[in-house]
């Protein structure tokens, strides 16, 4: 029995040896100032995970992620990335913030169960011309963006394979143990094809006094300059317009971004520079306004500069 239990265990060993597993992350640094949201904040360096991940253009983070085939045409699947690292080397509870999920994919799509970004988030971002940028997204600001539906705990969800430019996302989250909170659903259709990209998505509230979210995007690409226009719906106070442009010039992507929230009037810009100038290396300048106080958000002006490396 005692020569049984090694040699099971280095069979495990060897099965888990074949799992291909990935270190990634980013690595955000800028100089500049968020003064939306931290009202007389100091021009200073900050790391993409400084004051909950609001600062720069993206979330300093590391992760893993692997996958392995566990037999006929299945994969099985996981990620867990950290929470966003502050600029002196901290990662605030909870560590595994931003992702902590496990699944299975194969040719009937992708199932994951676990913290993830919401449907909202997965299906919308991308029309976010400058990525859903920490400081500086006019969306965020004014409160409009369509993609404005944070992460989920104890979350189902389902991916559908892409047929004919069409995916599908659904996505279900129980009550749980959580005060006031409510079982929700989401759904989230996307298309891409040639110059086209569109989606449409739904959330139920998920917790009680909170409205149903719902918000449409869209991007069409004409060479020159790529367009985007989106709306969202998240109740009083939640609902408004963006629009956007991005178009190579002299080699370098410049865009702008504007969102306007029709319940409260208030109006936040966005224009922005970035180029990739090494291998997985980009150098981006980004300034932003609000022009009314509003929601918890001050008026005001932000900006940073800075470099993204992505490993």
């Amino acid at each position: 029995m005692k020569k049984l239990i090694p040699a099971a265990v280095l069979m495990t060993l060897a099965g888990a040896a074949q799992a291909q597993v990935t270190m990634y992350g980013l690595v955000d640094m800028s100089y500049g100032k968020n003064e939306i949201t931290f009202p007389g904040q100091k021009d200073d360096v900050f790391s993409g995970g400084d004051n909950g991940s609001s600062q720069g253009n993206s979330t300093t983070r590391v992760g893993i992620k692997g996958s392995s085939d566990v037999g006929s045409g299945v994969k099985a699947n996981f990620q867990f990335e950290t929470n966003g690292i502050t600029s002196n080397g901290d990662v605030p509870a909870p560590f595994f913030n931003r992702a902590a999920w496990a699944g299975f994919s194969g040719s009937f799509g992708e199932i994951r169960v676990g913290k993830q970004d919401s449907v909202a988030f997965q299906t919308m971002a991308g029309f976010d011309l400058n990525g859903a940028s920490n400081s500086n997204a006019a969306g965020m600001n004014a409160l409009v963006a369509p993609w404005l539906r944070g992460r989920q705990d104890r979350s189902v969800q389902y991916i559908s394979p892409v047929a004919g430019g069409f995916k599908v996302q659904v996505g279900f989250q129980p009550e749980g143990q959580v005060a006031g909170a409510k079982s929700n659903g989401s759904i989230g259709v996307s298309y891409s094809g040639g110059p086209l990209g569109a989606a449409v998505v739904m959330e139920s509230a998920r917790n009680a006094g909170d409205k149903d979210f719902y918000s449409v995007g869209g991007t069409y690409d004409l060479g020159v300059v790529k367009l985007a226009l989106g709306y969202a719906d998240g109740g009083t106070g939640f609902k408004g317009t963006t629009i956007g442009a991005v178009a190579p010039i002299a080699g370098l992507n410049v865009g702008f971004q504007l969102a306007k929230n029709s319940d409260t009037n208030a109006m936040a810009t966005e224009i922005f520079v970035n180029k990739e100038i090494f291998k997985n290396t980009y150098a981006y300048a980004e300034v932003a306004n609000l022009d009314k106080t509003a929601n918890g958000f001050t008026k005001g002006d932000n900006y940073a500069i800075g470099f993204i490396y992505v490993f």
